[in-house]
């Protein structure tokens, strides 16, 4: 098979074009003939050698998947061949056939595309799962979410609504309509020292860190949660009486099936950008775009002709 491997972490020339052998599967594996991947911030991080460079070269890379299953282990019990799943795993994913373990498959349903499948198992599951389980919002609560405009916050800033809390949003002003077009949302200026105007919060989601975590501490109620994506200052958090503590995306597949669910019935919407062919060129250009500036909407390429 194809697929694009990486050789040296740093500049986009590291990813180069393979032939390689077909993946052998594990009794709870299934095989996926590959049918379009979405960039993520993580893989660019990875392949820019910014998430540490411990992992041992060369591999493939790549952390998200939708296609059609081909082959399954031994003891796959929940698909069949010919079932079409989206999934996000740790690397091996640019390529024409992926391995993905049954407890992270989640059948696509008909009313969905493979572009918007794959854009939704990474950002968007984890906004998802970030509202319903993370900070467990309740109809009628105060809800701040950070980078609201971003492929994790827009699904979180959408979660919260359709629960019927009262969400507030920061961005940048030129993304306050996008955040208004998903309903009654406040949107906030992240440039200004918004934490010395509001109060009284629930709960913050904060999907930036460091200093920003205590923007969200100063603005919550005593006994308010706290659950960031990019590394809280937990020293600084220490003298706030919040529920406070990092967290991250489980990538299993109860909570992709229900946001497969609402996506559905377009209670959820994904704002999807780039969609290109996946050719070692065009995925080299992605990520040198994604390193210079953050990419607006999901970027998938596809595999129609790799």
């Amino acid at each position: 098979m194809k697929a694009i491997q990486l050789e040296n972490y740093g500049p986009v020339a590291g990813l180069n074009e393979i032939d390689t052998d077909t993946p052998k599967l594990l009794k709870k594996q299934l095989l996926v003939k590959n049918h379009a991947v979405a960039i993520d911030p993580y893989d660019v991080k990875f392949i820019a050698g910014k998430m540490g460079i411990s992992e041992e070269l060369p591999l493939i890379p790549g952390s998200s998947v939708v296609g059609e299953v081909v082959a399954i282990g031994s003891d796959v019990t929940d698909f069949k061949v010919g079932d079409r799943i989206a999934a996000t795993r740790h690397q091996k994913t640019y390529a024409e056939l992926v391995p993905v373990g049954q407890s992270v498959a989640t059948k696509v349903p008909d009313g969905i595309d493979d572009v918007h499948a794959v854009a939704a198992v990474i950002g968007a599951a984890t906004g998802y799962q970030m509202i319903h389980r993370d900070l467990n919002v309740q109809p009628g609560q105060k809800v701040l979410i950070q980078g609201g405009a971003g492929s994790v916050g827009s699904v979180a800033v959408q979660a919260a609504l359709n629960i019927g809390a009262q969400v507030y949003a920061t961005a940048k002003p030129a993304d306050f309509d996008y955040l208004k077009s998903f309903g009654d949302v406040t949107p906030v200026d992240y440039h200004t020292a918004y934490e010395n105007e509001l109060s009284g919060f629930d709960a913050v989601l904060d999907t930036i860190g460091g200093s920003v975590s205590v923007q969200s501490a100063k603005i919550l109620k005593s006994g308010g949660i706290l659950r960031g994506l990019a590394g809280l200052d937990e020293a600084a958090l220490s003298a706030f009486d919040i529920d406070a503590a990092n967290t991250f995306s489980d990538g299993k597949r109860p909570n992709l099936e229900a946001l497969f669910a609402d996506m559905v019935t377009g209670k959820i919407k994904l704002r999807i950008g780039q969609i290109l062919p996946f050719t070692l060129t065009n995925l080299r250009n992605v990520h040198e775009q994604a390193r210079q500036h953050s990419l607006q909407g999901k970027t998938v390429l596809t595999f129609d002709t790799f």
